[in-house]
């Protein structure tokens, strides 16, 4: 019999296990196994920006048995990586290993995401993943329920871009709507951008 999920706070004791999860969670995303060919460097990414983005100026929820979490902006926060030296890591590993096409795709993706940013305040979950051998058991359901709950008791919108088709019925489920879709490049996966208002 499943363990219903318990949803709390991560901190930074929850790093080494946010990562597992993200990157078991991602390893078949489209947008990211686009931007990464390596699966190999997504600890590495996920690392960095749970560590210098999230942790420090997010909202960070994590199943307590580790099996998802989710990841969010407040309103007041945007999706900025300080050009720290984890981030020049990253970029020298990403032209070691495949040239430039990486950086390329970064920026692609980037400009489309930026074009469909909403200018409105309201709360950005970039990322939410549950293990593959844990999904389908609500658990990325009760992630959903923890973060709309904070933005309806502040009374404000929320955002999301999908990478994964699949993933569209469960946020839809959660009153997410597509307000547009579009794919990040001539031969690059598609991006469904998706709103929320308050309930």
């Amino acid at each position: 019999m499943d363990i219903p999920p318990n949803i709390r706070d991560a901190g930074p004791a929850d790093l080494d296990s946010l990562v597992d999860i993200l990157t078991d969670s991602f390893a078949h995303d489209p947008m990211l196994n686009w931007l990464f060919a390596r699966t190999q460097l997504f600890p590495y990414f996920f690392r960095m920006l749970v560590r210098n983005v999230y942790l420090p100026r997010g909202i960070v929820h994590i199943d307590d048995r580790g099996r998802a979490a989710a990841l969010w902006l407040p309103p007041e926060q945007r999706f900025v990586v300080a050009p720290r030296l984890d981030l020049l890591r990253l970029g020298f590993r990403l032209v070691q290993q495949d040239g430039l096409r990486p950086l390329w795709r970064m920026r692609q993706q980037g400009a489309v995401f930026a074009r469909h940013l909403p200018t409105e305040p309201h709360y950005h979950l970039q990322f939410i993943g549950c293990r593959h051998s844990d999904q389908g058991r609500g658990i990325g359901a009760a992630l959903l329920k923890q973060g709309t709950r904070i933005c309806d008791d502040h009374g404000l919108p929320a955002y999301l871009e999908c990478s994964n088709e699949r993933n569209l019925p469960l946020y839809g489920r959660h009153g997410f709507e597509v307000r547009a879709a579009q794919a990040v490049a001539k031969n690059g996966p598609m991006a469904w951008f998706m709103w929320r208002e308050a309930h």
